[in-house]
């Protein structure tokens, strides 16, 4: 308990730090319009897009019919996740090295800056860190006591970690080596129990999720967008996994001489340990590169969890260096501070707009001050707009919101993320008295880009006002032409 407290604690009071201060970006919008249908709605939707999200939109939906769905509120689940992340590093750094060890793990994870990242966004990749860790530990469990139970509770760690976010399952490999390891140390029947114990709680979670897996796997079109594994994406990995070059380089570095110290020290002894954290650290990454044509998963923040992995070792290198535990606290202290300088500018973009995000809280108040009854409105550009104005508008009655026209969306799909262009332009105006046209082309064009057929049949009907500019967006007011 007391190993865990501080690590937990710290973590959290970092996590909270500004949680609600910055609007949400477009995948927590994504996530707020998933977890906010009604259950079978959710389903219909995961069907289409993000099926391996399907459990934790479900968990964020439980989360909203609890505690609603304010900026703070919605991402306050990632801030426990990633707090209890670091008390668990902790428990792990003690099972692998020492107690010193693990609470230098612990207290190191919240000065990464990408942990405040995703400790502070509603979206999967805290759940999926914790997840991972927890499947480690029991693991560990598991080994030194191979029972039924332990293995159960492992296959039950293991299923979470692809609730969470499938890609985490490369970590699977790093798995198979403490397995291995701890097979060649045992004798006779535990040797086997080992063996059988580890595959079949393996299979058994793997074919739990299957459905899951192959579902995302009928939907990989939708990651199509990530960038190609080009050198300059390769040579920018660590910095961006990190979300700082400096602090990026403070961790490769010491990890990579933490398993050199653990692939030599102690006769061999753990090299096992070595080989295991090579495989949880470098494997993916490099995995995910090799691989990109197929599955296009070479992006940072599908391999957050890799980072407990090199900060477990920079940890170690540290209690290596440091030697007593009072110099331990001492270089904890020093390590803490120095990352928390190097890092502080992008702590501090996390919190503010580490996005570039469109305006979305600025442009939806300006509409909701000015529109009248019976308005209508275009979202142009960015097919998606839609949900961040929504989200907005929430407390609003729908009734009381600008209607969105021009789209033809079928009766009963309100939930789906996609809204086609309507084929009949003039049907679909009417006699809507005044349309705001929400634009986030750059080039500021107040009816651009707008489906072909579309923008004649509104220049000829409606005359513009006034158009306003906010960040990536501009919002046009159009009232209709007299006798049109």
């Amino acid at each position: 308990m007391a190993l865990t407290a501080a690590p937990f604690g710290v973590t959290l009071t970092v996590m909270l730090i500004g949680i609600g201060k910055r609007e949400l970006w477009r995948d927590e919008h994504a996530t707020w319009w998933a977890a906010s249908q009604p259950v079978p709605d959710l389903g219909r939707l995961t069907g289409t897009v993000d099926a391996v999200l399907y459990p934790y939109y479900l968990l964020m939906h439980g989360w909203i019919g609890l505690f609603g769905d304010a900026e703070a509120t919605l991402r306050m689940p990632s801030a426990i996740f990633m707090a209890l992340a670091a008390a668990v590093l902790a428990l792990l750094g003690r099972r692998l090295f020492d107690a010193p060890t693990g609470l230098v793990a612990g207290l190191l994870l919240p000065a990464v800056p990408v942990i405040s990242r995703y400790g502070q966004e509603a979206r999967p990749y805290a759940m999926a860190m914790l997840a991972s860790v927890v499947a480690v530990f029991l693991l560990l469990r598991a080994l030194e006591r191979p029972t039924v139970w332990r293995w159960a509770g492992y296959a039950v760690g293991v299923l979470w970690v692809g609730y969470s976010h499938v890609v985490a399952l490369m970590a699977l490999a790093a798995h198979l080596v403490a397995v291995v390891a701890a097979a060649r140390r045992a004798e006779g029947r535990d040797r086997l129990r080992t063996l059988i114990g580890w595959t079949s709680a393996v299979l058994a979670a793997v074919l739990a999720m299957l459905p899951l897996i192959l579902a995302g796997r009928r939907q990989h079109a939708q990651i199509s967008w990530i960038g190609d594994t080009t050198w300059a994406r390769v040579h920018k990995f660590p910095g961006e996994m990190f979300l700082s070059t400096t602090v990026a380089g403070f961790f490769l570095t010491l990890g990579t001489g933490a398993l050199v110290i653990l692939a030599v020290a102690d006769g061999g002894k753990q090299r096992w340990i070595a080989a295991s954290l090579a495989f949880w650290t470098l494997l993916p990454p490099v995995l995910a590169y090799y691989t990109f044509h197929e599955f296009h998963f070479f992006l940072p923040r599908y391999l957050l969890f890799t980072i407990p992995a090199w900060v477990l070792l920079g940890a170690y290198a540290i209690r290596r260096l440091a030697g007593t535990e009072p110099k331990v606290l001492m270089a904890t202290l020093v390590a803490g501070a120095a990352l928390v300088v190097v890092g502080w500018h992008r702590q501090t973009v996390v919190r503010t707009d580490p996005e570039n995000e469109y305006a979305f809280r600025d442009a939806a108040h300006h509409i909701a001050e000015r529109e009248q009854p019976g308005d209508g409105i275009v979202f142009t550009g960015y097919d998606y707009l839609h949900r961040g104005f929504r989200y907005e508008w929430r407390h609003q009655p729908a009734g009381q919101q600008p209607r969105e026209i021009l789209v033809a969306q079928a009766p009963g799909t309100a939930w789906s993320w996609v809204h086609p262009p309507c084929p009949d332009t003039a049907a679909c105006l009417g006699d809507t008295p005044r349309i705001w046209v929400v634009s986030s082309d750059p080039r500021g064009l107040p009816l651009s880009p707008l489906p072909a057929g579309q923008q004649p049949a509104i220049e000829e009907r409606f005359q513009l006002i006034s158009q306003t500019v906010f960040h990536r967006l501009w919002v046009s007011e159009l009232i209709r032409r007299p006798g049109k």
